[in-house]
């Protein structure tokens, strides 16, 4: 699974990094972020930005008890790499960097909007904003 479908799947923010490369923000630290390892992996790197030992700490057992591998590990930092197909590593991912997710419209929403004459734009696959 790519980190496009996982992003579409779990109605997350996608975004880009400094080389142009898809990743998921996290809000926990500028840093922290869910991105592609290659293969059918995903990587959720924990960067909180100060020193978060007990956090970190905490994370870390969580994520190898429920089976993600740990590719790096520092004081309170550290990259897991897991299966984005598996639900329970999935979510704990998400959760762990505290991925934003995105707004979901009803249709009530979207007619309250249009009635005050918001027109959204539309997102096609390739990226491109139609109006």
């Amino acid at each position: 699974m790519t980190i496009p479908e996982f992003a579409s799947q779990h109605r997350l923010k996608l975004s880009h990094d400094g080389c142009d490369d898809p990743i998921i923000q996290g809000r926990i630290g500028k840093d922290s972020d869910v991105s592609d390892y290659g293969g059918r992996e995903l990587a959720m790197c924990f960067l909180p930005g100060s020193k978060r030992t007990g956090l970190w700490n905490r994370i870390k057992v969580t994520c190898l008890t429920a089976g993600m591998r740990l590719h790096q590990e520092g004081d309170g930092e550290g990259i897991f790499v897991f299966n984005p197909a598996d639900p329970v590593q999935a979510k704990l991912a998400i959760k762990s960097v505290q991925a934003r997710a995105r707004r979901k419209m009803t249709p009530e929403t979207l007619a309250r909007l249009a009635k005050v004459g918001f027109k959204g734009q539309k997102h096609t696959q390739e990226g491109l904003v139609l109006s």
